[in-house]
């Protein structure tokens, strides 16, 4: 059975090495991922050659190999960036490039880790280690997801889709970014390539109505998206502008315009109010509630005091989590107040509430067996019954005896 990769020639890097394609790790809209023959810690990713733009495309990839950021790949080996390495050639044509290859038989994307749901319920085909994760770990993914932001930024990059599928964590909290290519890049000479999608929830304030085809991005509104998932990874999944009490008029302003008017889950003077099945932002420590005010309130208005990767990376890695009482969650030690106790109680209690009660089976309408007493009561009430009946009868005997022989006198004397 023959694969995509058997109508390529002599797949080579730049440097004439040649490279073996083996099975495919994945397939995306712009091209197809690839293992690489007898050398496991590399990915291919060939591009589909009717894929628009794909001149420009192999340009920006050329731009990205000549300015590597520092820390892509960690001194211990772990991958932060699947950041293009080498182009990729079949004879003198350029077709894709090769990256580092992440293990994804142990990682999962980054939704999985927020969702309480799909963290503790994971599928069976899936990674199981996620059951056992506790809100230190997700602590610890917050900071390391800090790392890889970092790392992008200190090159003229801006991930730009910054959203959940392109966020992998691994069992020991390690954070990689994938589909690195199609981060906005300048190169050396100022030449811009944008980065033209975003899922809505992720996108900042400051981007709405802007044509991303032709509008460049700036650094700061990773830092939305980054304050967005970090929010999630602390606050049990719970999206800063998605779930939470609306008290204002109306019916709820979709989650960009509450973006804009930074107007956010427990945020100062917000009408959206911190869900009951939510940790209330209280239980954090001062100094991260501070940040989060200072990417969503202040940000609203002026991107750039929002904090910076480093910044939160920073107070991230300050927090001591201890046992809460019960010893059944972690929480920072700057708090007694447990949340997931408080959630569990409203949950269970809500449960209580909602559970229906046993429907009454169909079929003919059924009269209770009497009980004993009931039985002593009914026989006495017949006895009683009978008595009644004979005395009637008795008497009515009597009358008419009385009757006929009182005609029978009547009549003798006439």
């Amino acid at each position: 059975m023959s694969t995509a990769h058997d109508e390529l020639g002599d797949v080579r890097l730049a440097t004439g090495e040649r490279v073996d394609l083996g099975p495919v790790l994945a397939r995306a809209g712009e091209g197809t991922v690839y293992g690489v023959v007898h050398r496991p810690e590399l990915a291919a990713k060939v591009f589909h050659p009717t894929l628009r733009g794909l001149p420009d495309k192999l340009d920006k990839v050329a731009a990205m190999i000549a300015s590597p950021p520092r820390g892509r790949v960690q001194p211990n080996g772990v991958v932060v960036l699947t950041w293009p390495s080498a182009l990729l050639f079949d004879g003198d044509r350029p077709i894709g490039f090769v990256m580092p290859r992440v293990d994804t038989a142990t990682s999962v994307e980054i939704h999985t880790m927020s969702n309480p749901t799909n963290r503790l319920d994971p599928a069976p085909t899936a990674p199981q280690w996620t059951r056992r994760v506790t809100w230190e770990h997700l602590v610890n993914t917050a900071a390391n997801l800090c790392l890889a932001v970092q790392v992008v930024h200190r090159v003229d990059a801006v991930i730009g889709d910054f959203q959940e599928r392109n966020i992998l964590v691994s069992d020991t909290t390690e954070v990689t970014l994938v589909d690195c290519d199609s981060m906005q890049f300048t190169d050396h000479a100022g030449r811009r390539f944008l980065c033209a999608v975003g899922r809505p929830e992720f996108t900042a304030p400051e981007l709405s109505g802007v044509d991303l085809r032709v509008d460049p991005r700036e650094q700061p509104s990773d830092l939305f998206a980054l304050a967005v998932h970090i929010h999630q990874l602390l606050m049990a999944g719970n999206h800063p502008f998605l779930r939470g009490t609306w008290t204002g008029g109306g019916r709820q302003p979709d989650a960009l315009a509450l973006a804009r008017s930074g107007s956010w889950a427990g945020g100062p003077d917000s009408p959206l109010q911190t869900h009951p099945l939510a940790p209330p932002l209280s239980f954090l420590p001062g100094d991260i509630q501070r940040l989060f005010v200072r990417a969503f309130t202040d940000g609203a208005t002026d991107p750039w005091a929002r904090p910076s990767a480093g910044e939160w990376r920073d107070h991230l890695l300050r927090i001591r989590p201890v046992d809460c009482a019960s010893g059944a969650h972690r929480i920072p030690s700057t708090t007694r107040m447990c949340p997931w106790c408080a959630i569990d109680d409203e949950r269970a209690s809500r449960n209580r509430q909602l559970r229906p009660r046993p429907a009454s089976a169909a079929g003919p309408r059924r009269t209770p067996a009497p009980t004993p007493r009931d039985e002593g009561l009914h026989t006495r009430l017949v006895l009683l019954g009978l008595a009644t009946v004979v005395a009637v009868v008795l008497i009515l005997a009597a009358f008419i005896i009385w009757a006929v022989l009182s005609g029978a006198s009547t009549f003798g004397t006439g």
